[in-house]
This record gives structure tokens, sequence and C-alpha cells, in this order.
């Protein structure tokens, strides 16, 4: 039997190097070092990252699978044009998925009061790449910041799932309809939004109500450039 069964451990999540160097991919995609339908050397990775080719193929594969890169192995790989209807999908799963955990952190937040805990690193980040103008840091700390929501929540499934479109999020929110340049903003929106669950765990909202503030944070960028406010 365990010796630690019953005693209220959980296994820690264990990250593969494929999935550390698919980030990375993904990561050097939403900085523009790879545009759409660029090829990506699966040898100028290997030096780059300084791992072997399997982990890479790995990555790619899992890349694949996401839709984020297109081709196969022997005929190597591209980036993914994203375009209008891949993006409006992917928004909309995400604002699904993400209203679920929110209501469901909120939920965990009013009784355990940890909420200012959980989200403090994240945004913490987020300052410090404001502080540095680095765009990329500030997007993964932005990823962070929701990840931490996810994890507030305590809904395995609905997790899972954000995850899966994790990658995509952060490609999508680096190009230029959803993106503000100014780094200290995107902390300000941020810390307004904290704001706004910090009173939505204090009133004990409704969903609906947690929901449509949701949208609001998330889309605020792209709206603010539509309507040229």
């Amino acid at each position: 039997m365990n010796e630690l069964s019953g005693l209220g451990f959980s296994m820690p999540r264990r990250v593969p190097l494929a999935d550390t160097v698919a980030d990375s991919i993904a990561g050097a995609i939403a900085s523009g070092l790879f545009a759409p339908g660029d090829k990506i050397s699966e040898t100028v990775l290997s030096e780059q990252l300084g791992v072997s080719r399997v982990p890479i193929r790995e990555a790619f594969k899992i890349l694949h699978s996401q839709g984020i890169v297109t081709g196969e192995q022997n005929r190597g790989y591209r980036v993914a044009p994203f375009d209008h209807e891949t993006v409006r999908k992917v928004l909309e799963v995400r604002m699904a998925l993400e209203a679920i955990l929110l209501r469901d952190a909120v939920v965990r937040w009013r009784a355990n009061h940890r909420m200012e805990a959980d989200l403090r690193g994240p945004l913490q980040q987020m300052r410090e790449a404001a502080a540095r103008q680095d765009r990329v840091a500030s997007l993964e700390a932005d990823l962070q910041f929701h990840r931490a929501i996810a994890d507030a929540s305590d809904n395995e499934i609905a997790r899972v799932l954000w995850e899966a479109i994790a990658r995509h999020v952060m490609i999508i929110f680096s190009r230029r309809e959803y993106r503000d340049d100014d780094l200290n903003s995107v902390v300000r929106q941020h810390e307004e939004f904290c704001k706004f669950i910090a009173r939505m765990v204090e009133d004990n909202a409704d969903p609906e109500t947690t929901k449509r503030g949701l949208e609001d944070h998330l889309l605020q960028v792209a709206r603010a450039k539509l309507t040229g406010t």
C-alpha cells in the first residue's frame, strides 16, 4: 500500500521535455521569430535549444496535433496560417472554458481567501516584463495569470481542456489586433480585473455577471481598436 495514502498528498505535475520544447516554439511564433508559413528547421532548433532531435520531433507532433504547425516529419513543418476562422473558434472555446474556470475559482476563493495570493505572482511577472519592455515575457505572464485562475478552480476537466488551447491563445494575443503595445497598460488591465474578481468573491455574484466581466477583460483591446478609442 502506498505510504502516502490518505495523507492528502497530490503528485506534482511533471512537464515532459517535449512539452517544454513545444512551449519554446510557440513562444517563438508569438514573438514573431517565425511567421505564418515559415518552415521551422529541426536542426536549427536542436542547436539553439541545446537538445537532441528526439524531443523536438515529439514537440512537432504535439504542435501538429493542436494545429499550430502543418506538414509532416519527412517534409518538414511550417507555422499554421491562423486565419480568421481559426482565431474565432479558439477565442470562442477560450471564452466558454474560462467562464467555467473563473466561476469555479470565485467559489473556491470565497471559501479559502487565497485569491490575492494565487494571482500575486503572475501580476508581479507582468510588472517586471513591463519594466523591461519585454513583450514575450508579458504575454507569458498574462497566460500564467489565467492559468492561476484555472488552477484555483479545481475543475480538472476544464483546466486540461484550457491547457490544450493555451499555446493558441498566446500566439493569437501576440497579434496586433489583440495586442496592447503599452505593456504598462496590460498591467493596469489585469489589476482592474483583479479588483473585479475580488468584488465577485465578496458580493457572491452570479455566474452571468462574472462571465460578462471576463468577456470585457479578454476583448477590451480588440474592441478599442475596432472603435478607434
